[in-house]
């Protein structure tokens, strides 16, 4: 399946790109989703790393979530 390293390298990507552009909050949320994507992918031979891959996403979501506000 080449769908998730293309969305974890796209998403490190972004998180560069916006860290560039000084958007360290954005720059967060992406770093953490990519790093979520590579410890969910760890996680399928270590399955103690699950909760780590998880609390990235969370992290993603409350900086989605921030953004979202900061833009109201």
């Amino acid at each position: 399946m080449i769908s998730r390293p293309l969305v974890i390298v796209l998403a490190f990507i972004a998180a560069g790109m916006r860290a560039v552009q000084g958007a360290w909050p954005e720059t967060l949320g992406l770093a953490a989703l990519g790093s979520g994507l590579v410890i969910l992918r760890l996680a399928e031979t270590r399955p103690a790393l699950r909760q780590y891959a998880w609390l990235c996403f969370l992290i993603t979501a409350a900086v989605i979530v921030l953004v979202l506000l900061r833009r109201i």
